[in-house]
């Protein structure tokens, strides 16, 4: 079968390919996703290394696992899979940061463990809070808490003035502490989100 072919199959039969170890057809599914996932992961990490190494990750272990699961459902599985990279993304961010009282993320992790919190279900709930934000105010307030960046690198690096990164942060923290309510006991939110 020649390349062009391939990228007609139906994503069923790319997936039975794949299972065969047919390189053609894991490279269909690469052209075919690759792109939309990028965006989704840059979208969802506001970085485009980030995501990049995500994606790469992602379309790495599907070829090395390429005989041990049949994918019926290329599109479902990889953004699926993202889902879960996207969280660990998240969940590393949340892990390297500490509260002002100089809790260490361990305990972060314990007093969710306590309560029946599950990680998953917090960086869920984070990842859905800054997804009702701006783009602009959630790419301020990333840049901000995520990359440890100062008012006037944000400024320079996005182009704006001190006073409206200020106001930018001012709002997704309101926002924020709106949407994460029921988490603000949770010491590892309270420093995200509390000034």
């Amino acid at each position: 079968m020649d390349n062009d072919l391939y990228s007609t199959l139906p994503d069923e039969m790319l997936g039975r390919l794949l299972f065969t170890g047919d390189a053609k057809a894991y490279e269909a599914i690469y052209r075919r996703y690759w792109r939309s996932l990028f965006s989704i992961a840059t979208w969802k990490t506001n970085s485009r290394i980030a995501a990049e190494e995500m994606v790469q990750e992602l379309f790495m272990r599907l070829w090395e696992n390429r005989q041990k699961i049949l994918i019926e459902n290329p599109d479902a599985y990889l953004k699926t899979a993202l889902k879960y990279s996207v969280i660990g993304f998240i969940k590393a961010r949340l892990a390297n940061m500490q509260t002002d009282l100089g809790e260490v993320p361990e305990q972060a992790t314990d007093q969710l463990a306590d309560t029946g919190v599950g990680l998953a279900e917090l960086s869920a709930a984070l990842d859905n809070a800054l997804n009702l934000l701006p783009e602009k105010t959630r790419l301020v307030f990333q840049m901000s808490r995520f990359e440890q960046r100062s008012t006037s690198e944000i400024a320079n690096h996005l182009g704006l003035s001190d006073r409206a990164v200020e106001y930018h942060i001012t709002q997704s923290l309101r926002i924020l502490r709106f949407q994460l309510r029921d988490y603000l006991a949770y010491s590892v939110v309270a420093t995200l989100i509390c000034a």
